[in-house]
């Protein structure tokens, strides 16, 4: 017998159902114990299924990982009014983020630093194709910017209109862009080391606050 033919929409539930399922080992057991084989356990299929549809284990884990940012977009949406000059967006789109990074150190490093074996950017426009509705309600820049791929590229789409606006020449804006994701990763170690003090989740946003206000103020010194 011939393997089965599903519809597309047929296989992209049970794409939804695969990532679901590993969301929930995240939860309860975390990114370090996750397997295939409790995955496939709680869907009911067996492993060999799930290389059907997806190409490796980092794909289907880094699409589980996603469903994490699904409240941090939400707050970006409802908070779009307060985003309506460029720096307001920049400074408050990295607030919002190292508020949910923090509070999920790990997940968040193996979306943003881990090794990939596909393209995040593919990874990620592929996850809203299943999930579109997190991104209901958001426009311009930030939206722009959630669909970006790596970190470097989201952190570009917010900042480079405000490097303009500045006037900071596109030369020294992409090495404060680099050297603000610099520090963010660097920040992140350290909450990943100690990821359950809370204490240290906004001692650590705070940090990322003030060298985000030092490095604007490096760039406008220059121009």
């Amino acid at each position: 017998m011939g393997r089965t033919k599903y519809s597309d929409e047929e296989r992209d539930q049970i794409l939804v159902s695969f990532i679901r399922a590993a969301r929930e080992i995240l939860d309860e057991e975390g990114i370090e114990n996750i397997s295939i084989r409790k995955i496939a356990g709680l869907t009911g299929l067996n492993s060999a299924t799930m290389y059907l549809y997806f190409p490796n284990s980092d794909v289907l884990v880094t699409m589980a990982s996603m469903s994490y940012l699904e409240k941090y977009c939400r707050t970006l949406a409802a908070d779009m009014p307060l985003m309506n000059t460029n720096c307001s967006a920049f400074l408050h789109t990295w607030e919002v983020f190292t508020q949910y990074a923090f509070a999920q150190p790990k997940i968040f490093y193996h979306i943003f630093f881990s090794p990939h074996t596909v393209p995040l950017n593919e990874i990620v426009d592929e996850y809203y194709r299943l999930f579109p509705g997190q991104l209901s309600n958001i426009q311009g820049n930030v939206y722009e910017m959630l669909h970006s791929g790596s970190l470097s590229e989201r952190c570009w789409a917010v900042f480079w209109p405000l490097a303009e606006e500045l006037g900071i020449a596109r030369e020294e804006a992409e090495l404060i862009n680099t050297l603000t994701l610099c520090y963010f990763r660097t920040l992140l170690e350290e909450r990943c080391q100690d990821a359950e003090s809370m204490l240290k989740s906004a001692q650590l946003s705070q940090k990322m606050h003030d060298a985000l206000e030092f490095l604007l103020r490096q760039g406008e010194k220059k121009t």
